[in-house]
């Protein structure tokens, strides 16, 4: 039985957030020392993880060329219409997966302005080209407006408010909604690069990613099949419709979280990892302070040693540096097998304890 979880806290709610794609517009620390949504307003992780699951429903785009009315191209779904009059001059982006994905395909003169996410080493993978770009925004509207983009790109997670008024302006905005699996970043990257007219720098990338991934997959083998994972930090665990999830199936491994029904991000106690007993715990390695000391102790990864710890930046890998989350995964995942086998042949017991 799920029980009530530990205090929730505010670094874990942030980068889960972000994995979710979440907070793309603003978030801080509220005086409650919760997180902030756009507007000042207190992030409800538990309202947001059910918006999310819910917007990403038939969330695929349908890239168009040419697109009707003599536009260039056009991008639909999800009931909006994005037309292009020709290839974007002065692109903006406010997610942090877009700005990676910028970064590595469009030509820097092109790029006006990017998220404040993309400049922040604890959660980018990009932020030393973010800086040296030196287009890093803030949270504001106006900010953005005053950029001039010709082109937008968004998340589900924007608000409302946010888009009508990009759009009220004239501004195209492609918004993407689904970064909740491997093929969903593979559908992310070719839109980029579809909308921005980088095709085959995107599909550079794309093939770059998953050769990436294949071999990450080689090197894990089968050290990582069926070992039994929980990814759990701050009383939020990682279910099934997430990176995480994708990633460890992909490795072979098995999210337990998703093996009993449970999907997003939602909060567990500590109790029921216990009961779970897992092969393998993951936490995010700058939410230490979050977990009351001891609180995994009754499972088999402690007593194995078998707990690990991901970055800001594996967290937030929704673009194509999820090929180093998934390769430092089956790093973790190998060096857990093998604890397994050594406590096997040295203690029988408590190896399958």
């Amino acid at each position: 039985m799920l029980g009530p979880p530990p205090t929730f806290g505010a670094r874990t709610a942030l980068s889960l957030a972000i994995v979710a794609a979440i907070a793309v517009f603003a978030c801080g620390r509220a005086p409650d020392g919760g997180v902030e949504g756009a507007g000042g307003a207190p992030l409800d992780l538990e309202g947001d993880h059910e918006h999310y699951l819910r917007s990403v429903e038939g969330a695929r785009l349908e890239l168009v060329e040419p697109g009707t009315d003599g536009a260039w191209r056009e991008i639909r779904g999800a009931g909006r219409v994005v037309r292009l009059a020709a290839p974007p001059e002065r692109i903006a982006s406010r997610t942090l997966a877009t700005d990676e994905i910028l970064l590595e395909i469009a030509e820097p003169e092109r790029i006006v302005l990017l998220s404040p996410f993309a400049g922040d080493p604890q959660f980018s993978a990009s932020a030393d080209k973010a800086k040296r770009l030196g287009r890093v925004g803030g949270f504001s509207t106006e900010e953005l407006l005053a950029a001039s983009p010709d082109l937008v790109f968004a998340a589900g997670f924007n608000t409302q408010e946010t888009l009508a008024q990009l759009e009220a302006a004239g501004v195209p905005v492609v918004v993407l909604l689904n970064h909740e699996d491997l093929a969903a970043i593979e559908r992310n990257i070719r839109t980029v690069g579809f909308a921005t007219g980088r095709d085959r720098e995107a599909e550079r990338l794309i093939e770059s990613m998953w050769l990436r991934l294949d071999e990450a997959r080689v090197r894990a083998g089968s050290k990582a099949e069926g070992l039994r994972v929980v990814h759990w930090s701050g009383g939020v665990v990682l279910g099934s419709r997430t990176v995480f999830d994708d990633a460890l199936r992909y490795l072979g491994a098995v999210n337990l979280a998703a093996e009993n029904g449970l999907e997003g991000w939602p909060r567990i106690s500590a109790e029921q990892v216990v009961i779970w007993d897992p092969d393998v715990i993951f936490t995010d390695s700058y939410a230490a302070g979050d977990v009351a000391p001891g609180a995994l102790d009754g499972t088999r990864a402690a007593r194995l040693g078998n707990l690990e710890s991901l970055d800001g930046r594996d967290m937030a890998a929704i673009s194509h540096h999820v090929a180093g989350m998934v390769e430092r995964l089956a790093d973790a995942l190998v060096r857990a097998s093998e604890r397994i086998e050594t406590a096997g042949r040295q203690n029988p017991v408590t190896a399958t304890e």
